[in-house]
C-alpha cells in the first residue's frame, strides 16, 4: 500500500515547498534630502516605536506634504512617502499617497517618477498576495521604463512579472517573460540578475516537467553567480533547487548528494537557518523515498525545531508531512495520522494549498472510514485552484494583449466610483441632516426637562423657606409664652408669696414682745398664713412641674445629655439606640420624667458599682408598649442574694406608678440588664416606617 502511495506522492510533489527564489528586496530609487518629511520617515523606522506611533508620525508627514504649495516639492514629498509607505502596514494611507503621487507626476510629465510609483504599487499588492493587481502594476511600470530607455529597470519589472506567473503556475508565460528579462540583463552584463533570472527559469521548467532543461538553467544560474559578487548562500540555494529536480526525477542518490552539499555550507545554520532547515527536510524526504530511513526521523525533528523557531509556518507544514510519511513507512499509523493532521492544520493556517493537496490523499490512505471526506476535499480544492489559476493566467493574457480595453474598463470603473462617491456624499448629507434634527430635538427636550427641574427646585426651596419661617414663628411664640409664664410666676411670687411672707414676718416680730393670750392668737394666725404660703408655693411648683413634663421637647436629647454629662469616667462607652422616626416627645410627661429618673439611677449605679466599660440603652415600641432596655458589661451580681437596695426599690416604685413591669437580669461576671415595659396610648407615638431603624448615639 505504501509503495503505491509513495509512487503517487512523488508524481504530485511540487517545487513550491522545496525550491527557493533568490530573496530580492527591490526598492524604487528616489533622491533623499534632509527636510521635515524625510525626518518623519526616518523617525517612523525606529524599531522601538509602536505601530500606532509610526502611523501618527507618517500622517504628520502626509499632512505636511499636503499643505505644501510648491508643486515640485509636493511631488517630491509624495514620491518619498510612496516609496517608504508600501511596507508600513497602513494600506489606506499608502493608497492615498500613491494615487496622489502618480497624479502629481503626471501633471509634471515626470515619466520616471510615474514608473517608480507604479513599482511602489506593485510591491504593495505583491506584499498582500494580490497577484493580478501586482502583475498589472509591474506591467505599467515596465512600459514606462522601456519608453524612457531605463533598460535595467525594465528588465527588473520583467523579472518580477515572471516570478508572479511562476507563483500561479503559469510556467509557459513565466518562461516567455523571464527570457525577455534575460535578453536585457545580458545586454547590460548584469550578472546578479542573470543569476536570479536563470534560477526562476529553472523553477519554471521544473514545474513543466522538463527536468534536463531545468537542471541546465540552474547550472547557468551558478555560472553567472560566479561571475557576480559570489556568495556561498546563493550557491547553496541553487544546489538545493537542483537537488529538488533530482528528487522529483527519482534520482534520489544525486538528490541526497546535493542536499548534503548544501548542509556543509560554511555557517549556513547561522547565516540562513531557513535554508538549512529546508535542506534538512529535503535530505530526509529523499532518503525516505530511497527507502533509507537511517537518521530520517532525527533530520526531520531538527528541521521542525528550526522552522518553529523561525516561525516558517508554511515550510513547517512540509516537515510535519514528511515526518508523517516517515511514521507511515515505519508502520506507526497513529503517529502518522497525528503528524499529518498537524501538517493539515499548519497548511490551512498558512494557506498552503499545495501541501493540502498532498496531505488529504495521504490521510485518506490511513483513515479508511474518512477517505471519502478527504478525497472530496481534495477534489474541491484542486478544482478551485485550477479555476483560480486559469482565471489569473487569462487575466495576465488580457493585460498583455488587451491593455487599452483594460485601461478603458478602469476609467469606467473610476467613473462609477465617482458616481457612487457622489451618491454616498448625498446620503451622508441626508443622514447628517436627520442626525442634526434628532440632536436638536434631543437638546430641546433635555433643556425643557432641565428648566422644569430648575423650577421644581426653586419651588421646593421657596417651600422650605416658608416652612423655616413658620418654624421660626412657632419658636418665637413658644418663647413668648415661656416669657409670659415666667413673668406671671415672678409676679405671683413677688406680689403674693413675698408680700404675705413679709406681713407674717412683721406680725411675728411684733408678737415676740408680747406674751398675752391675744398675742398667742395672733401668732397662730401668722402660722396659718405661713401654711397658706407653703400651700401656694407647692401649688406653683406643681403647676411648673406639670407644664415642664406634660410636653417635654427633645426627650431623647435629654437622655443623650444625661449619658454624656453624667459620664465623668471616660473609660465607659455609652450607646443610645432609638428609632428617629418615632415621636418620643409625644409621650406623657409622667412617663418621660420617671423613665428619665430610672435611667439616671441605673446609670449612676453602673458607674459606682458595676465597674463596666460599656453602658447601653435601647428604646423601641411594640404596639402600645414602650420598651426600655438598659444593660452594662460590668461585674454583675447574684440577684438571689442580699436585700434589694434603695435604687432597685425606687425603680420598682416608679415602674408601678406607670402601670408598667420591670425585669432585672444579672449574672456575676457578665453584666446587668434591666428591662422596662410601660403601656402607652398607641396614638401618642407615630412611626413613619414600620421597619424600625435605630440611631446609635455613642
Amino acid at each position: 500500500m505504501f509503495k503505491r502511495y509513495f509512487t503517487l506522492l512523488i508524481l504530485v510533489h511540487l517545487f513550491s515547498s522545496c525550491s527557493e527564489f533568490e530573496p530580492t528586496t527591490i526598492v524604487p530609487p528616489i533622491a533623499i534630502e534632509t527636510d521635515s518629511v524625510d525626518l518623519w520617515i526616518e523617525e517612523s523606522k525606529n524599531p522601538k516605536s509602536t505601530q500606532l506611533q509610526k502611523t501618527i508620525i507618517l500622517n504628520k508627514a502626509y499632512q505636511y506634504a499636503l499643505s505644501t504649495t510648491s508643486d515640485s516639492l509636493k511631488s517630491k514629498y509624495f514620491s518619498t512617502l510612496s516609496v517608504n509607505l508600501y511596507s508600513k502596514g497602513d494600506s489606506t494611507l499608502f493608497r492615498k499617497v500613491n494615487k496622489r503621487s502618480i497624479s502629481l507626476n503626471q501633471k509634471r510629465n515626470d515619466s520616471l517618477s510615474i514608473g517608480n510609483r507604479y513599482w511602489d504599487l506593485a510591491l504593495f499588492f505583491d506584499r498582500y498576495s494580490v497577484k493580478d493587481s501586482a502583475y498589472y502594476s509591474y506591467f505599467e511600470a515596465q512600459k514606462i521604463f522601456e519608453n524612457t530607455k531605463e533598460l535595467q529597470l525594465s528588465g527588473r519589472m520583467y523579472f518580477e512579472m515572471a516570478k508572479i506567473q511562476s507563483d500561479v503556475k503559469d510556467y509557459v508565460g513565466s518562461e516567455t517573460t523571464i527570457m525577455r528579462a534575460i535578453e536585457i540583463f545580458k545586454s547590460l552584463n548584469d550578472y546578479l540578475y542573470l543569476y536570479n533570472s536563470y534560477n526562476v527559469l529553472g523553477i519554471s521548467l521544473g514545474g513543466l516537467g522538463e527536468v534536463e532543461k531545468s537542471q541546465a538553467y540552474y547550472n547557468e544560474a551558478l555560472y553567472y553567480l560566479k561571475l557576480s559578487d559570489f556568495n556561498k548562500i546563493r550557491e547553496a540555494r541553487i544546489i538545493n533547487n537542483i537537488g529538488v529536480v533530482f528528487r522529483n526525477n527519482k534520482q534520489y542518490k544525486k538528490a541526497i548528494e546535493n542536499f548534503k552539499t548544501v548542509l556543509k555550507t560554511d555557517s549556513l545554520i547561522i547565516k540562513d537557518p531557513s535554508l538549512y532547515a529546508l535542506a534538512l527536510s529535503n535530505l530526509a524526504s529523499s532518503k525516505l523515498y530511497d527507502k533509507d530511513t537511517l537518521g530520517v526521523g532525527k533530520l526531520l525533528l531538527e528541521a521542525i525545531k528550526i522552522k518553529s523557531t523561525e516561525n516558517k509556518t508554511s515550510s513547517l507544514a512540509g516537515s510535519y508531512f514528511n515526518y508523517a510519511e516517515y511514521k507511515a513507512f515505519a508502520h506507526d499509523t497513529l503517529a502518522a495520522i497525528t503528524n499529518a493532521k498537524i501538517a493539515e492544520e499548519l497548511s490551512l493556517k498558512s494557506d498552503n494549498n499545495e501541501r493540502l493537496l498532498e496531505v488529504w490523499p495521504f490521510l485518506a490512505t490511513l483513515e479508511k472510514k474518512n477517505a471519502p471526506t478527504y478525497f472530496q476535499k481534495y477534489i474541491q480544492l484542486d478544482d478551485s485552484l485550477q479555476k483560480e489559476e486559469r482565471k489569473i493566467q487569462n487575466k495576465f493574457a488580457r493585460i498583455r494583449f488587451e491593455t487599452d480595453e483594460f485601461i478603458a474598463e478602469n476609467i469606467e470603473l473610476e467613473s462609477e466610483k465617482e458616481v457612487l462617491s457622489k451618491q454616498k456624499q448625498i446620503w451622508i448629507g441626508i443622514a447628517a441632516g436627520f442626525f442634526l434634527l434628532g440632536l436638536s430635538i434631543y437638546i430641546i427636550i433635555n433643556q425643557r426637562a432641565k428648566n422644569q427641574k430648575l423650577r421644581f427646585d426653586q419651588q421646593q426651596q421657596a417651600n422650605n423657606q416658608e416652612i423655616f419661617n413658620l418654624m421660626l414663628m412657632q419658636k418665637q411664640k413658644v418663647d413668648e409664652v415661656k416669657r409670659l409664664e415666667q413673668k406671671r410666676i415672678s409676679e405671683e411670687l413677688h406680689d403674693g408669696v413675698l408680700g404675705k411672707m413679709l406681713g407674717a414676718r412683721m406680725v411675728l416680730t411684733g408678737l415676740n414682745k408680747r406674751a398675752t393670750e391675744e398675742a398667742i392668737q395672733e401668732k397662730s394666725k401668722a402660722l396659718g398664713s405661713l401654711q397658706e404660703i407653703e400651700h401656694e408655693i407647692r401649688s406653683i411648683s406643681h403647676e411648673l412641674s406639670h407644664s415642664a413634663y406634660q410636653k417635654i421637647n427633645n426627650f431623647t436629647d435629654s437622655i443623650e445629655s444625661l449619658l454624656s454629662g453624667g459620664n465623668k469616667n471616660e473609660n465607659i462607652k455609652t450607646i443610645f439606640n432609638f428609632n428617629e422616626d418615632e415621636s418620643w416627645d409625644s409621650l406623657e410627661g409622667d412617663i418621660k420624667i420617671n423613665v428619665y429618673r430610672i435611667i439616671q439611677e441605673t446609670f449612676q449605679n453602673a458607674i459606682k458599682h458595676a465597674n463596666c466599660t460599656i453602658f447601653e440603652i435601647t428604646f423601641y415600641r411594640t404596639e402600645d408598649i414602650f420598651n426600655v432596655i438598659m444593660n452594662d458589661n460590668g461585674r454583675g451580681f447574684n440577684i438571689n442574694k442580699g436585700k434589694k437596695g434603695i435604687g432597685i426599690r425606687n425603680i420598682t416604685s416608679r415602674t408601678n406608678k406607670l402601670n408598667g413591669t420591670f425585669h432585672l437580669d444579672s449574672i456575676e461576671g457578665t453584666g446587668t440588664t434591666i428591662s422596662l415595659q410601660i403601656p402607652v396610648n398607641k396614638n401618642l407615638i407615630n412611626s413613619t416606617d414600620n421597619n424600625t431603624q435605630f440611631k446609635n448615639v455613642l
